[in-house]
């Protein structure tokens, strides 16, 4: 299922499920999108943190809820922090299906646009957050263009990949960062209809290093999902990404038997692609492409 594109003059929704807002952090986030043509609806407890790290549980899925029920909302925008997993089992899923909107967060906001996903249906969207609005470089705004307010056919590279194991690989799109998507794919938290999936997946050096990363994705490689993988994109882990990390994402992809690349087009740096969680997709390392089926 997918929501309506965004469109200039509609309503973009903002909320706060994994961090503390202040009145100073918003402010540019909704000038920059007022500029670009929005009109922004801020949720009642966005600035609320009675959790110190972030509003409470209730305040949070409140937020969400409110946003999911606003018939003006077309985009329930939101950010990364810690917590998501808090909200999971107050969101109104059910209202979410009614009124599909169009979902968009990253690194935390795995959990949330996973579980959106998992339990509607409706395609959600990894790769940029409220605070990148007012600094956004020329390859952030073409793919917001690309895939918010159209619908992209295929992912643009920022620059060459590096293939780890070739291959072509067909499949549902699942993904996000590392740590929040082994917890969903373990937990049972993800329905899993289709037969084939292929993941995106982004850490980044500043949180983990090697062995935590390691650690991470043999969770990962724990869950009953991994017998359904046949492609694992990877995103940007840190300039002059260390060669013990590529030799294990190399090593997911040799014990799987399926297709792995790095690249630098998502994730915490600089290039923030955006990728539909739900759609059905396409991998080819010798073209180096990753496209949709819509």
């Amino acid at each position: 299922m997918l929501a309506p594109r965004l469109q200039k003059g509609d309503t973009i929704g903002l909320c706060a499920p994994s961090w503390v807002q202040s009145a100073e952090s918003i402010a540019p986030v909704i000038h920059a999108l007022e500029a670009m043509g929005y009109h922004v609806k801020c949720a009642d407890h966005l600035l609320a943190r009675g959790w110190g790290y972030a509003a409470s549980p209730e305040e949070r899925a409140a937020d969400i809820n409110q946003l999911i029920g606003d018939e003006d909302v077309r985009l329930i925008f939101f950010g990364g922090g810690e917590g998501a997993e808090d909200v999971l089992d107050s969101i109104c899923y059910e209202a979410a299906a009614r009124y599909p909107k169009i979902w968009l967060s990253y690194s935390d906001g795995t959990s949330i646009l996973n579980a959106v996903h998992s339990r509607t249906g409706l395609v959600t969207y990894y790769g940029q957050m409220p605070g990148l609005m007012p600094r956004m470089s020329d390859y952030d705004r073409a793919q917001f263009a690309a895939h918010i307010q159209g619908l992209g056919e295929r992912h643009a590279p920022s620059g060459p990949w590096r293939v780890l194991r070739p291959g072509r690989a067909e499949g549902t799109l699942l993904g996000g960062y590392v740590d929040n998507f082994a917890y969903m794919a373990r937990s049972g938290e993800l329905s899993l209809p289709q037969e084939k999936y292929i993941l995106f997946l982004e850490d980044h050096r500043q949180f983990v290093g090697v062995e935590a990363f390691s650690a991470r994705l043999g969770r990962l490689e724990r869950a009953a999902l991994m017998h359904k993988v046949t492609g694992v994109l990877f995103g940007h882990y840190g300039e002059d990404v260390d060669a013990y990390v590529l030799e294990r994402m190399r090593r997911l992809g040799e014990r799987w038997d399926i297709p792995v690349v790095y690249c630098d087009d998502f994730g915490h740096g600089s290039n923030h692609a955006i990728l539909p969680i739900g759609a059905s997709a396409v991998l080819d390392t010798e073209s180096q492409s990753l496209s949709y089926r819509w």
